[in-house]
């Protein structure tokens, strides 16, 4: 600077004296001044080397702090620096140097910069520059060189001492405000989202349908939140004031990265997420403990947030949400939950409720294939009717002859009620006879108004047309076709959110056509179905069979069993099975045929069986044959019985029996057989069955009377005998008659509850055990 002003200041002076010789005699001669150039040093600056923290700041007075026993790279700037030839390094004069660095130890030379490297040794007194100037190689190296120049300039000075460092604030009441201020942080920033979560609407709500707690809590914030940009600008300026103001007190305390991650983490983690992590469930209670806080905060800020808040209202407008139909039919599906399954079912049926405006006919229909249908022309005898009333659906559609797309009007089961089976009604004759309204509607229309229609009481029941017309090959005229059924169960169905099943619903789900699985046939038509006893046989009926029972085996002769005994085996032992109530109508769902079975395979049992009217199924492994009338089955059971009667045991009693004799008594429980075939009745079955137990009251009291006709024809003297032999047959006739019907009304040739209607399980049974005291009474006589 000093060399600058002496240049400025010298050039006038040249020119003058310039001027001056010019005008003097015109001389050619210009005397020239030749100055010397002297190293200027202006500034300094220390920087600290790469990866290193040497440089520490400036001071007050513009002194370089730096780390002690570290090295830092030094610059000069200035004028003619090129011509320094030595840097020392002295704390007190140039004489006493402590650190010498020659021209040739420069890192950078140049005339305004000179840069070297130099270690700096920890001293109480600052460290102060002092150069010497390099002479020019013209000059002898004889000449005594020039003295150390020292820049005694305060901001060239350096200095290894570290300052003492000046706090705002006492550091242990900084440090009690940071912990202040974190909790303001946490607290701001809970309250933006705790408070300005809940609308004033919701506010109100929970005022009037919550807990005690929870209205106290809303009655308390409600005020100030109505105010409500009010309210966020005063949150938000004081959490950006009191963050900011963290930072600021960490960089007082700490310095650089440092501070900068602590204040980040602290208020991260202190500030922000435990307290919104808090008030995401618990932000009612905190804003309602700490709204009187809120309230100072909101007069402290008042100046600055109220009118930011106005021009938030005048632009933005007011803080008002408004609930369409399908945000709360939302809001009431997110609202459910598994914990509180009574408050999720009256969601699911509110829901329901609010979305049947959206549905159509067409979304909840029965299709038509899947529709219990009646033709027109069916009569409704018994089997008909049952099969209706199986079914189970109160309301069924008629159609016209095989196309049931011909929908031509409806019956109602209860319209049955009075018709007589036997007088075969058709299904025409009833539905012309009531006329039932029958709707028609279109796929499209609203489930709405399909329910307002349904209210009005006319029809319950509505046929769904598709939406496309087609033209139709007899009339040649467009027309619709059905495509399914509407009813009013449906639409309370799809209220409810739920399936409606009763007792006849053969499907659980119209949209994906689950079939319901039975744990009971219902199928009313079941309580015609079981063996049963039938009239007794005409008497030409009862001769042929009679006739037959002979021819086929010995033991139905009249050497073992009396003709009487044997019609009355018959009259009381014919049994049928009809299933030709077994229903006719099928409509939407296959139905198993039902049977009968007179004899199960590897099942013993101990009748023997003759068909005589209708026909039975005989399965022998995976073939089956048919068995008209004449086929008897249990040829074995009256082989057994033959031998039982030819049996030892027999002789010495009455007629063969040996009353309380337990080997008789195990001989005919043991006698049975076991088939390998079932024989079985689809439809209409007269046979006549033969038990142990009731051949075996026949053959007895057959003995009974001969041998009471033996008695008494011995007791006659011969003269009696020759007089009477004329008659004696018609005397004996009438004696065995007598002893027939004597022992017949004691005898027991019918089971307990033979005279009762039982089913076919209990027809399987022996009844030999009932039989047995009657048949001891009549031996005891």
């Amino acid at each position: 600077m000093i060399v600058t002003l002496h240049t400025i200041f010298l050039l006038p002076l040249v020119y003058s004296q310039t001027s001056d010789i010019s005008l003097k005699d015109n001389q050619p001669e210009i005397e020239m001044i030749t100055y010397e150039i002297k190293p200027y040093v202006s500034g300094i600056r220390v920087v600290s080397l790469p990866n290193e923290n040497g440089f520490i700041s400036y001071t007050e007075a513009g002194e370089s702090l730096i780390y002690p026993d570290t090295k830092v790279r030094v610059v000069l700037f200035g004028y003619h620096l090129d011509k320094i030839g030595v840097i020392s390094l002295t704390i007190d004069n140039c004489f006493n140097s402590l650190i010498n660095i020659t021209h040739s130890e420069f890192l950078i030379q140049t005339v305004k910069r000179l840069d070297f490297l130099a270690y700096f040794v920890e001293k109480d007194q600052p460290y102060r520059i002092c150069y010497k100037e390099r002479k020019s190689g013209k000059e002898s190296e004889e000449e005594e060189e020039e003295d150390m120049i020292m820049i005694d300039e305060t901001r060239a000075w350096i200095s290894t001492e570290t300052p003492t460092r000046i706090y705002y604030l006492p550091l242990y009441l900084q440090i009690g405000i940071v912990f202040v201020l974190f909790c303001l942080s946490a607290l701001f920033s809970g309250l933006n989202l705790g408070l300005m979560a809940l609308s004033p609407q919701e506010l109100m709500l929970i005022q009037k349908s919550g807990s005690a707690s929870e209205r106290n809590y809303a009655e308390t914030i409600l005020p100030v939140r109505q105010s409500g940009n009010y309210l966020l600008c005063t949150i938000l300026i004081m959490n950006v004031v009191v963050n900011a103001a963290i930072s600021i007190l960490f960089e007082d305390m700490t310095s650089g990265m440092l501070a900068f991650i602590i204040a980040s983490v602290g208020i991260v983690i202190i500030g922000e997420i435990i307290p919104q992590s808090i008030c995401v469930k618990k932000g009612l209670a905190v804003g309602a403990y700490t709204i009187w806080l809120t309230r100072a905060f909101m007069i402290l800020t008042f100046p600055l947030s109220y009118p930011i808040s106005k021009l938030l209202d005048i632009f933005l407008g007011e803080d008002t949400p408004v609930y369409d139909r399908n945000k709360l039919i939302n809001l009431m599906k997110m609202t459910t939950s598994e914990e509180n399954q009574d408050l999720a079912a009256d969601l699911k049926i509110a829901v329901g409720a609010m979305e049947i405006s959206e549905k159509t006919v067409g979304d909840i229909l029965t299709k038509i294939e899947d529709v219990f249908m009646l033709p027109e022309n069916i009569k409704l005898d018994a089997t008909n009717i049952a099969e209706v009333i199986r079914h189970g659906y109160t309301r069924i559609p008629v159609y016209r002859g095989e196309n049931r797309n011909d929908i031509v009007s409806l019956l109602i089961v209860r319209d049955l009620a009075l018709i007589d089976p036997d007088d075969n009604f058709s299904v025409k004759m009833v539905c012309d006879f009531y006329k039932h309204p029958l709707r028609f509607v279109d796929q499209s229309t609203p489930l709405h108004s399909m329910l307002e229609e349904f209210k009005t009481g006319d029809y319950h029941l509505a046929i769904v047309l598709s939406a496309t017309s087609r033209l139709d090959a007899k009339s040649g005229k467009q027309c619709k076709e059905p495509i399914g059924i509407v009813t009013l169960e449906d639409i309370v169905e799809e209220i409810l959110q739920a399936e409606i099943v009763d007792e006849s619903d053969t499907i659980t789900d119209n949209v994906h056509r689950t079939t319901r699985k039975y744990t009971k046939e219902p199928n009313v038509t079941k309580i015609l179905m079981f063996e049963e006893k039938c009239n007794p046989l005409s008497v030409q009926m009862e001769v042929m069979t009679s006739h037959f029972l002979s021819s086929h085996h010995e033991i139905f002769t009249s050497d073992y069993v009396h003709e009487r005994a044997i019609s009355h085996l018959m009259r009381k032992n014919i049994r049928q099975i009809d299933l030709s109530h077994s229903p006719r109508i099928y409509g939407n769902r296959a139905k198993k045929q039902e049977t009968i079975a007179i004899y199960r395979s590897n099942q013993p049992s101990t009748r023997f069986v003759v068909i005589l009217e209708g026909r039975a199924t005989v399965k022998f492994r995976n073939m089956e044959f048919e068995a008209g009338p004449w086929k008897c089955f249990g040829t074995e059971l009256l082989d057994q019985i033959d031998e039982l009667l030819n049996d030892d045991s027999f002789e010495g009693t009455q007629c063969g029996f040996s009353t309380g004799s337990s080997l008789i008594t195990t001989l005919i429980n043991s006698i049975q057989f076991t088939p390998d075939f079932d024989l079985i009745v689809t439809e209409f079955c007269r046979f006549l069955q033969v038990t142990v137990p009731a051949y075996l009251n026949a053959y007895h009291v057959t003995c009974i009377a001969r041998a009471a006709r033996d008695k008494h024809i011995n007791m006659m003297g011969p003269l009696i005998k020759a007089s009477l032999r004329s008659d004696i047959s018609d005397r004996m006739q009438r004696v065995s008659e007598t002893l027939l019907k004597r022992n017949s009304s004691k005898s027991s040739f019918d089971p307990p509850g033979s005279r009762k209607e039982v089913v076919e399980k209990r027809r399987c049974h022996s009844d030999f055990g009932k039989h047995l005291p009657s048949i001891s009474s009549i031996t005891k006589q």
